[in-house]
């Protein structure tokens, strides 16, 4: 162990006792690893665990947490190698990043599989962490990966929506949102993992919440999320969708006037950032307001689309 920290201090990694890297409760990614049986379970919606029966055993070291959370965001397809050195040292790789990555791989593996190692089970056929052609596979379980779970809700939400039962898809939203327990990846930052990983989750995240605010919409509580929204559009002001549900929210709360502030609000911040009008989603929007237009009643799945709205006398 004391050659293996010496050769992690030298390509660039992290040391198993260094306390920018350790994490209370895990196993540091030792030899003992996670001993409880199953499969292990892997959260990213926030900082990164590894879990088995109930222990957490998320592994110490910076370098193999970022090592792990590649692999768990290509779950089942193959990560080259020149893939991860790339990733992992930022386009600069020490003349050791191969071994180094190997070293890496099998302290991964003794702590998602320990059993493995201990019965002399070979490496390349580890039943978690597999050797693939020049790379490296993790295999999870369906249902393993928090973000796959919350994938599977907005799934569910979106067919639900399809059918017109917008109160069930904002639960199933809802139930889908309540699997991130913050920012994506939170314990390692863009030194330590390439940064458009956490902004692909984060925008993800987002649309999550724009369909589940517009299934509330259309499921008839549009009163309930305009202070959401306002805080939303406030948060991500070039972020359309927000502005176009914050108007539709108002005005089907009789809010109409503050409907049409809200669009000459966002118009001037578009205009003054960007340089050219609001989206077409928008500007609907404000021309079916200003034609004395609300939006219709809960019948539908789509609510927020300008092409919903209803002449106010119905």
């Amino acid at each position: 162990m004391a050659a293996e920290q010496q050769d992690e201090r030298s390509a660039g990694g992290d040391a198993p006792d260094d306390e920018s890297g350790g994490r209370p409760g895990g196993s540091g990614g030792g030899p003992g690893g996670c001993t409880g049986e199953g499969e292990p379970s892997y959260l990213v919606l926030g900082p990164l665990e590894v879990r088995r029966a109930g222990a957490v055993c998320t592994p110490s070291q910076l370098k193999r947490r970022a090592l792990l959370a590649i692999l768990l965001l290509h779950a089942n397809r193959m990560a080259s190698a020149d893939m991860l050195i790339e990733e992992l040292w930022d386009g600069h790789p020490p003349r050791s990043a191969q071994a180094t990555l190997q070293m890496y791989v099998s302290g991964l593996r003794r702590t998602l599989d320990p059993g493995h190692g201990r019965a002399g089970g070979d490496p390349r056929h580890h039943p978690v962490l597999r050797t693939a052609g020049c790379g490296y596979v993790l295999h999870v379980e369906p249902g393993d990966l928090d973000l796959d779970r919350s994938r599977a809700r907005a799934a569910l939400g979106r067919d639900l929506r399809t059918a017109g039962d917008c109160a069930a898809a904002s639960g199933a939203f809802s139930a889908a949102l309540a699997m991130w327990r913050g920012r994506p990846l939170a314990d390692l930052g863009p030194a330590r993992l390439p940064a458009y990983y956490a902004v692909r989750l984060e925008e993800e995240r987002l649309a999550l919440v724009q369909d589940r605010i517009g299934a509330d919409i259309c499921a008839g509580r549009s009163g309930e999320v305009i202070a959401e929204l306002a805080e939303l559009c406030a948060r991500h002001p070039l972020r359309e969708g927000f502005h176009e549900q914050l108007m539709l929210a108002l005005a089907a709360s009789g809010r109409r006037a503050e409907a049409l502030d809200a669009y000459a609000r966002v118009r001037r911040v578009v205009v003054a950032d960007v340089g050219i009008e609001p989206g077409p989603g928008l500007q609907a929007v404000q021309r079916a307001l200003l034609g004395g237009l609300r939006p219709t009643g809960p019948e539908h799945g789509r609510c927020r689309r300008p092409s919903l709205l209803q002449p106010a006398g119905r």
